[in-house]
């Protein structure tokens, strides 16, 4: 005959309604953590988009020996960027431009600025706009000029190809100051940087 252990007990109701009222906190800020991280890492990858960008057409230019046209797309969405190989302007030549490379931001960025942000540390300026601000050396314009790249020796110029352009291109997701993000291109050289707007209540442009 066997006897039963009538010492052997379970957890209670109110035992396990603790521990998952545990579990569902932890988990919830463990979503809170990774949907700023996940914000965060969309803006990185956008400015590195637009970073890489430059940086390949800038390359292409000088390795070429051609006209490379950058162009940013505003209207669509998400909004995207592009460069294009220009034709040669050799004498009894057939070439045409070529086919343009076209890159979307990732979801959710786009080109804009935040509330109380600044001008980056290269002061190029920032149009009032905190979008796309390029042009000449302390007169850029919103959006920059139609027509603009990189010409064969690496300089960031406009449609004569000669005179050059400084400007900053600002990356984020709208409402989201830690997500804020700005390129520069300095014309004279082609050389392009790249900034995070990073701090806690107050923030600043670090490279």
């Amino acid at each position: 005959m066997s006897i039963k252990n009538r010492n052997e007990q379970g957890f209670s109701l109110l035992e396990t309604l603790i521990v998952m009222a545990i579990m569902f906190i932890l988990a919830g800020i463990t979503i809170f953590k990774s949907f700023g991280s996940m914000q965060s890492y969309q803006a990185n990858a956008a400015m590195d988009i637009v970073r890489s960008q430059l940086r390949v057409a800038r390359q292409l230019a000088i390795s070429q020996r051609r006209n490379v046209q950058i162009s940013f797309n505003t209207a669509v969405t998400p909004p995207t960027m592009s460069y294009t190989v220009q034709a040669g302007n050799y004498a009894g030549t057939t070439e045409v431009n070529g086919t343009p490379v076209t890159m979307p931001l990732p979801k959710q960025v786009t080109f804009t600025g935040e509330s109380g942000e600044s001008d980056t540390p290269m002061a190029f300026g920032t149009c009032g706009t905190f979008t796309i601000c390029i042009g000449p050396p302390n007169t850029p314009v919103t959006g920059g000029p139609a027509i603009m790249g990189f010409n064969s020796q690496g300089q960031f110029t406009d449609s004569t190809w000669v005179n050059t352009l400084n400007g900053t291109i600002f990356i984020g997701i709208p409402g989201q100051p830690a997500t804020a993000r700005a390129v520069t291109i300095m014309g004279g050289t082609g050389r392009v940087r790249s900034y995070s707007f990073v701090g806690s209540g107050t923030y600043q442009w670090t490279e």
